[in-house]
């Protein structure tokens, strides 16, 4: 496991600086300002903001846009949110998060959706994560060093905020699974590998959440993550090929997720 604000995230975050020439790394890369307060962040490679939140019915403000990033400010009974849509991918996700060492916020979500890998866990099953593996590259640069032992290793969630969601999730009444994700580099290579994932304790898969972890350990900041089954390789339920009925019972499961950060 990385170490909480150790040496790797001083010297990731000071030799950038140094060479960026700048102090405020958030600001510079995505336009939002570090020293601006939010209650929470939430992560959301690929989800538009209109794929979780009725915009009709909380305020939001896009604060930034670009080719890797559009955030919005939402507020809502009170609290302030960051919601960041990124691209897909590990190395988007490592840079957003390291951009964040300075951020006003000590509550980090990631949002997503993730394919099941056995029979048991079913589409529209949520999902709160202890951890997830570390099949990704990028969380190598996470590291003092280099090495590839760091491979395939779990990258831990916060317990008191997993434990504060699935409180929330009670009062909302929905229903949780408990799965360990692993986080690949690649969709269209993943299904060679599926059974050595498995032997390896995953039984769902996706591409960022042990990157997430693995950073937001790295500088200091509570995370963990809300997650969807979207598809099930085991039963051959595949998402690129996924038929309407069930694609309409993934979208329903989806409204929850609002349900539960607009309480957190």
């Amino acid at each position: 496991m990385i170490k909480t604000n150790g040496e790797s995230m001083i010297n990731i975050v000071k030799k950038f600086k140094q060479y960026s020439n700048t102090d405020d790394i958030l600001k510079l890369v995505y336009g939002i300002p570090s020293p601006e307060h939010f209650d929470c962040v939430f992560v959301a490679p690929s989800w538009n903001i209109e794929k979780v939140f009725d915009l009709s019915s909380i305020n939001t403000e896009l604060l930034f846009s670009n080719q890797d990033i559009t955030a919005h400010k939402i507020t809502h009974n009170g609290k302030k949110y960051l919601y960041a849509q990124l691209k897909i991918g590990a190395p988007n996700m490592v840079d957003f998060c390291v951009s964040c060492c300075d951020l006003d916020c000590d509550k980090f979500i990631f949002i997503g959706s993730v394919g099941s890998l056995v029979p048991e866990i079913n589409l529209g099953d949520i999902i709160i994560p202890e951890y997830s593996i570390s099949g990704d590259g990028a969380s190598l640069y996470l590291h003092d060093a280099l090495d590839t032992d760091n491979m395939f290793k779990p990258a831990y969630s916060n317990p008191e905020l997993n434990r504060y969601i699935k409180n929330v999730c009670r009062t909302q009444n929905i229903n949780t699974v408990k799965a360990v994700p692993i986080s690949v580099d690649s969709v269209m290579c993943e299904y060679q590998h599926l059974d050595e994932f498995k032997n390896m304790g995953a039984n769902v898969i996706e591409m960022e959440t042990a990157t997430f972890f693995n950073a937001m350990n790295l500088i200091g900041k509570p995370a963990s993550a809300v997650l969807i089954v979207s598809d099930n390789s085991s039963v051959g339920q595949h998402l690129i090929d996924i038929d309407k009925e069930t694609r309409d019972k993934y979208h329903a499961a989806r409204t929850c997720i609002k349900n539960i950060l607009l309480n957190i």
